[in-house]
């Protein structure tokens, strides 16, 4: 069997010629030519061959990869560190609050030289005006008196003085003004004169009572031969003008009234705009608490027979300092309020009710009194930069004893960055301390 596989296999004989056979034999190939041999060999391998960038390009961008991946590593690194390591120390309180509802039926007072325990008010006054311009209807002979604002000092004692209605006023040309209603100027506090800022009126009419010059200064001619004329004595505030004799430009009553109604509808809309910028951001309002006097400014007139309508609103407006005010409230509606600072957190919701209020003088009248109704929240405050400064080098177990010395802190919670450290940071700009009042359910 072995020797038949070779049968077609015909051995060459004599010479070199080959003599081919019928079957498949290898002898049947033809030899390549060295020359077509070569040309295939190029061909295959340019078939093999795979186009690449220049290496010296793709070497480049690979280098810059790394380079932004490692910084990036880097970054992340350092964060870590800085947080795990080096952090700040971050401690997080809990104030003391309580949740109060008030009842209209509690009357609180206050009281304008308040005494240890009392609850002290200060009056701020503000005052704003509004103008409009109607026509004349006509003309007549008119005799006015020039009036305008003056401030009254009591140099002479704490005692208040009472001056009666139309105390005089006497100018340096002796010039007499008066006062329309008796008044009370306040005492001496603490070494400084009590002040009274009040209208008056001339004596005369015409405008040779006008004055204009702001350091003006009256006597109170009623004193003299008694100590206090030298210490009881007047300033100007405001100019005195509007004195007039003579044909003038009238208006219609109705229209003049109707147009002096509708300003001081105007000014009362601005009451509240007008004082956000004078009340203090220590003291704590209410709207409730504000009087407001009118007054009608001698009426202009100008070249074109037109009438100037304009009307004064001088506002009063009671204020409490706030931590003095929320103290009030803590002591009036819990059994055992806690020591320290507090705060009236949302004081809007609380309602006002002047006691009395038309009979109030609050210019004079040595205090107020008044009810709340409503509910809000007292929130006991924390001085963190005490804080910080006893507890700056501490062990953390110190923590609790420190808190002891803050009635208005609930709890607290410490995390001291690098984290094996048992001791707080002495640098106390390098403890952080957190507010956080407890969310209510």
């Amino acid at each position: 069997m072995g020797r038949a596989m070779f049968d077609d296999i015909t051995p060459p004989t004599g010479g070199s010629s080959v003599k081919r056979t019928t079957g498949n034999s290898i002898r049947d190939v033809t030899p390549l030519q060295t020359a077509d041999r070569k040309n295939r060999r190029i061909k295959r391998a340019e078939r093999r061959q795979v186009p690449t960038q220049p290496r010296r390009s793709s070497a480049g961008g690979g280098r810059f990869g790394i380079w932004i991946l490692a910084i990036v590593i880097f970054s992340i690194a350092l964060s870590a560190i800085g947080f795990v390591f080096i952090g700040k120390t971050t401690i997080t309180v809990v104030p003391q609050q309580e949740s109060v509802n008030l009842s209209a039926n509690v009357v609180y007072t206050a009281y304008k030289n308040a005494e240890e325990g009392e609850l002290a008010y200060e009056v701020i006054p503000h005052t704003i005006e509004a103008t409009d311009t109607i026509a004349a209807t006509g003309s007549e002979l008119v005799k006015e008196k020039a009036s305008g604002r003056i401030v009254v000092y009591n140099n002479h004692s704490s005692a208040p003085q009472r001056l009666i209605k139309n105390t005089r006023f006497e100018a340096p040309n002796g010039a007499i003004y008066r006062v329309r209603n008796s008044i009370i100027v306040p005492g001496m506090v603490d070494g400084e004169q009590g002040a009274l800022e009040i209208t008056v009126y001339a004596d005369k009419e015409g405008q040779d009572q006008d004055i204009t010059n702001m350091n003006t200064r009256f006597s109170i001619p009623g004193l003299k031969g008694d100590p206090r004329y030298d210490t009881f004595y007047a300033k100007i505030k405001e100019p005195i003008v509007g004195g007039f004799v003579g044909e003038r430009a009238v208006v219609d009553e109705d229209v003049l009234n109707a147009t002096q109604t509708r300003l001081r509808q105007e000014l009362q809309d601005r009451v509240r705009s007008a004082l956000q910028d004078q009340i203090p951001v220590t003291s704590e309002w209410f709207e409730e608490g504000t009087f407001i006097e009118y007054e009608s400014a001698p009426v202009a007139y100008n070249e074109d027979k037109k009438a100037v309508v304009k009307e004064v609103a001088r506002i009063y407006a009671v204020t409490f300092d706030k931590g003095a005010f929320a103290r009030m409230l803590a002591t009036a509606a819990l059994a055992t309020p806690e020591e320290g600072d507090i705060r009236v957190e949302t004081p809007k919701n609380l309602e006002m009710e002047i006691i009395n209020k038309s009979g109030v003088d609050i210019i004079s009248d040595a205090l107020v009194q008044f009810t709340l109704k409503g509910a809000t929240t007292l929130t006991w405050q924390i001085d963190t930069e005490s804080l910080k400064n006893d507890l700056a080098g501490k062990h953390s177990g110190a923590l609790n004893t420190v808190m002891s010395g803050y009635p208005g802190i609930k709890s607290a919670q410490a995390t001291i960055r690098p984290f094996w450290k048992k001791e707080f940071p002495t640098e106390t700009e390098r403890i952080s301390i957190d507010i956080a009042p407890e969310k209510k359910k």
